[in-house]
């Protein structure tokens, strides 16, 4: 798709689309649909099915792949240019930052701004106000739970939680 169009649609996203309700009813499924279309034309990648809930910010310039039977929360927000890779089947709570760009600095001082990809690998489960850094990946089947911090990766089957995340436990104990 050429850059025009696929601005065309980050603005109509942005002004109009990101608003629609949530929810199961008939108007839910109807602004789940439209959000998915215009989304389809904005992400880098997608699979046929998944959910991106209202208000869930993104940036135009960014790189986002969104897997089958995913979603991305209520109120979620993406910064930075770094590509999000969302895995299949991923639950997100509301409000979860992902965040892909930090600032760049040197002994000397300051020095722009580096890009890091975020993994959030098949089956994994971000709890409600979740904040996921720069450079981060979360395992498969790894629960994150509410209101962390993940400073550090989450393995395979890795419960975490706490500001920043401490590995808890791991699902197949």
């Amino acid at each position: 798709m050429n850059k025009f169009k696929k601005i065309s649609f980050y603005v109509l996203y942005s002004i109009f689309f990101q608003y629609l309700p949530n929810g199961f009813g008939i108007i839910g499924k109807l602004s789940n649909i439209l959000r998915r279309f215009v989304c389809r034309r904005i992400f880098t990648e997608t699979d046929e099915e998944f959910n991106v809930y209202n208000n869930v910010k993104f940036p135009f310039n960014g790189s986002l792949v969104m897997r089958k039977k995913s979603n991305l929360g209520p109120r979620a927000l993406i910064t930075g240019r770094g590509r999000v890779t969302v895995g299949c089947h991923v639950m997100m709570g509301y409000e979860c930052y992902i965040i892909t760009q930090n600032h760049k600095y040197l002994e000397e001082g300051y020095d722009g701004y580096e890009q890091k990809d975020v993994l959030i690998d098949d089956y994994s489960w971000i709890g409600h106000r979740v904040t996921i850094l720069p450079g981060i990946t979360i395992g498969k089947h790894a629960i994150v739970a509410a209101g962390a911090v993940v400073t550090k990766d989450v393995p395979d089957y890795g419960i975490v939680g706490g500001n920043p995340a401490k590995f808890i436990k791991s699902r197949r104990d």
